[in-house]
């Protein structure tokens, strides 16, 4: 895995999601680069006066919509390594949930065993752990914009995955799950998914 991939990876991991999407997007003419109207950025980085969109789990991250005002440019060899770079950086969000997941599992017990040695719960860990592995060697390679807006479906995936395994306290707002969450909205506004299975 290169080096960046690697560092967006674990700053996201290590700092949260908004700290790996200012890593993603370093450098970054965003309102010059996103492909749509509105682009995910960490909400520290938004120029003084810029319009925002706001949505109440994003602010939670510290992160808001910015405005794109203007012709959007066509897909493009910088496009498509942010789009991999915001992969490396759901993937450490993944991970970081994953880990939570397992702590909180491994404290929860049902009938004096603890949660984590249930046969279903320790196959979806499993999966979710190797389809992570999966994720970030296919990041690894430059891809077309079909096949990044596959991976990024994948990620979308995975997130719900590791979201069921909070039980009831994944749906909270105020649980760290949310990022999950918002890592998919995230790529919504970065990845052209038209056309993705």
């Amino acid at each position: 895995m290169s080096t960046v991939l690697e560092q967006c990876e674990r700053i996201a991991r290590d700092e949260g999601l908004a700290a790996g999407l200012a890593a993603a997007l370093s450098g970054t003419e965003v309102t010059a680069a996103a492909p749509g109207t509105y682009a995910a950025v960490r909400a520290s980085d938004v120029p003084e006066g810029a319009e925002i969109r706001t949505h109440s789990l994003a602010d939670r991250e510290d992160i808001v919509f910015l405005a794109c005002p203007g012709e959007r440019p066509a897909a493009d060899y910088t496009l498509a390594e942010i789009g991999r770079l915001l992969a490396a950086v759901r993937i450490g969000t993944v991970r970081r949930l994953l880990d939570e997941a397992v702590a909180y599992l491994t404290e929860r017990t049902v009938g004096d065993e603890p949660l984590i040695r249930k046969q279903l719960i320790t196959g979806t860990i499993g999966d979710v752990a190797a389809e992570l592995e999966m994720a970030r060697a296919y990041a690894c390679v430059p891809l077309a914009p079909d096949a990044l807006a596959d991976l990024h479906t994948k990620l979308d995936d995975l997130g719900w995955q590791v979201t069921q395994l909070f039980g009831a306290a994944g749906y909270i707002a105020d649980h760290p799950v949310r990022a999950l969450y918002v890592s998919a909205l995230v790529a919504n506004t970065w990845i052209d998914r038209k056309g993705a299975a």
